[in-house]
């Protein structure tokens, strides 16, 4: 039975709108992972070990070294070539500034995305168009989900709704689509 044994933090993205780019906890905890097992059975273990915020069923593993996301159906075993560099820092050495985050799904925060821009309207709507562009700039995978979950076609209809200053704020979101 092999294990992959590594510190383990989460990331409270649970609203993009309100969120932090940084992982807790400051000191995170080692957690030992089966490497034989599907992360997707091992990710509850994970969760309670943090207290994360996050629904579990929201919930996916990142790489902190590369961002890579992992494959919850498969085991880390299957996953080798993601690891890649992971125990190593610029030394050559077992690193300690690597984990792996708990974070909540991109579908599900693209999907949070959207709905806020549809069901918000005045300051709300306003604000919510300011943040888009940092949001899309703090993770640039959020950026290609938003695309493919019609995230585009909501900012349409928004700015179809809205004032010259609304749009104003949708392109400057729109600008930062690397797409």
């Amino acid at each position: 039975m092999a294990t992959f044994v590594c510190r383990v933090q989460f990331l409270d993205d649970t609203d993009p709108f309100n969120s932090t780019n940084f992982p807790e906890p400051t000191r995170p905890p080692l957690y030992t992972f089966r490497e034989d097992i599907p992360l997707i059975n091992q990710l509850a273990g994970i969760h309670r070990l943090l207290r994360a915020p996050h629904k579990l069923d929201d919930c996916t593993l990142q790489l902190s070294h590369n961002g890579t996301y992992l494959d919850l159906e498969s085991s880390l075993a299957e996953q080798k070539d993601e690891l890649e560099g992971f125990h190593q820092d610029d030394t050559g050495s077992r690193g300690k500034k690597h984990s792996v985050v708990l974070r909540t799904q991109l579908t599900v925060r693209v999907h949070a995305c959207i709905e806020r821009l549809y069901n918000s309207n005045g300051r709300d709507l306003r604000r919510a168009l300011f943040s888009l562009k940092q949001i899309f700039q703090d993770d640039k995978d959020l950026v290609h989900e938003f695309v493919m979950a019609e995230g585009l076609t909501c900012l349409i209809k928004v700015g179809a709704e809205a004032d010259q200053n609304y749009q104003n704020y949708i392109l400057r979101g729109e600008v930062s689509l690397p797409v």
